[in-house]
């Protein structure tokens, strides 16, 4: 699964608890940083901290199974905002950063905050 997930059944208390989590990632940027590094090693062949296309589609792969060529692209462009070539912490950090908000949101508004 990507991401953040807190689909399981959460109860009161607990959402107030993902919530909190979520906040306190979201601002602690050598957290994500680090988390993101450890990440991007996994993948990066050439150990130049950036992930490239086809380092990029095995990271997609194991998280998704097989993922088609044009699929990969895309989101691969979607994410190499400065066109590099690469993907780098950075931009790796602000889709992170994305998703964690987009699941805040949603825990708040389905828990009328």
């Amino acid at each position: 699964s990507s991401g953040i997930n807190a689909e399981w059944p959460l109860r009161p208390g607990d959402t107030a608890l993902m919530i909190q989590v979520l906040e306190r990632l979201l601002n602690d940027e050598s957290f994500l940083d680090d988390e993101i590094k450890k990440e991007i090693k996994q993948y990066d062949n050439d150990g130049n901290l950036k992930i490239d296309q086809q380092e990029f589609k095995a990271m997609l792969n194991s998280y998704l199974g097989t993922i088609s060529e044009d699929e990969c692209s895309e989101l691969f462009d979607d994410i190499d905002r400065d066109r590099s070539g690469y993907i780098e912490v950075v931009e790796l950090k602000r889709v992170l950063r994305n998703q964690i908000m987009q699941e805040l949101d949603r825990l708040k508004k389905e828990n009328g905050m």
